[in-house]
């Protein structure tokens, strides 16, 4: 008997329970929350692309029937169904075409990225260099690319180097200056954290300035993806042997404006599946934004 009521009874507490209890609730409800945003947020994406495609068809649709009723010669003006068919027709032609302006533009691309990173750590490393080249580099681009294009292919000849070199002079400052602007609004409380730590420059810059700067870069990535495709085809508008650029200038001189509007299309929907892929890229990089 008296190691039996020595036995402890353990009793529900309606306290705790009631804390338990509301702890669940809240969990439970915040991930309600969370499903009910990503649910709302899918439904706003399909909804947005699919008015984009319904407003395509609507262009194209009005495109293809108000062509015959004005009377608009094949020559001016040809209808989407026309360029289709020239597409379908002259494939091979395209394609080897769009490999040559692809390869121009990618070389072109990746050599920008790489300079002007170094470029843009080397200015934010160095204030005297800031201060000597930053205005410099600004005012370059008071000079118009189409204008000292031709000096290029006078120069380099009508291989694939002017093009890379025309792709890389327009790639290059939207890279440069975003990063170097992201490199310069690092947050202070963070650089001087790390230097309580005994950090050393170079580790600073590669723990803490660049990480934060990464968002700035990658800004000025995407506007650059859709600067180097059309930059190529500049080059190759003012003289080359092939590329979509050359294409479309020789289709214009034949009068084949069927022809020209397949490059064009070819030359927007590259630009286009360059974007999205830096925006993959971006969300891969950058997972932790995706929540923001």
């Amino acid at each position: 008997m008296l190691r039996g009521s020595l036995t402890p009874t353990l009793k529900p507490d309606p306290d705790n329970a009631g804390v338990g209890n509301h702890k669940l609730s809240f969990v439970s409800s915040h991930i309600d929350m969370k499903q009910n945003s990503y649910i709302h947020q899918s439904f706003a994406s399909i909804s947005s692309h699919l008015f984009s495609v319904v407003g395509l068809i609507v262009v194209l649709l009005c495109w293809e029937l108000l062509v015959p009723i004005f009377n608009i010669p094949a020559w001016i003006l040809p209808t989407p169904s026309m360029i289709l068919m020239r597409m379908i027709q002259d494939a091979s032609l395209l394609l080897n075409n769009t490999l040559v302006t692809c390869i121009e533009a990618g070389i072109g691309l990746i050599i920008a990225i790489v300079f002007s990173t170094t470029i843009a750590i080397l200015l934010y490393t160095s204030k005297p260099l800031r201060l000597i080249f930053y205005p410099l580099l600004v005012g370059s681009q008071t000079i118009p690319i189409i204008t000292v294009a031709p000096l290029f292919v006078l120069w380099f000849g009508y291989d694939l180097l002017p093009k890379i070199v025309i792709v890389i002079l327009m790639c290059f400052f939207p890279i440069c200056l975003s990063f170097l602007t992201g490199l310069l609004v690092v947050d202070p409380a963070k650089i001087e954290l790390m230097k309580t730590l005994s950090a050393t420059p170079a580790q600073i810059l590669k723990h803490c300035a660049i990480p934060s700067a990464l968002s700035s870069f990658f800004s000025g990535l995407k506007i650059s993806a859709t600067y180097c495709i059309t930059a190529a085809v500049i080059g190759e508008w003012l003289g080359a042997k092939a590329g979509l650029g050359e294409l479309m200038r020789r289709s214009m001189h034949s009068y084949s404006v069927d022809l020209t509007f397949a490059a064009i299309i070819i030359v927007s929907f590259l630009s286009i599946c360059l974007l999205w892929l830096i925006q993959r890229i971006e969300r891969k990089i950058l997972f932790w934004k995706e929540g923001s």
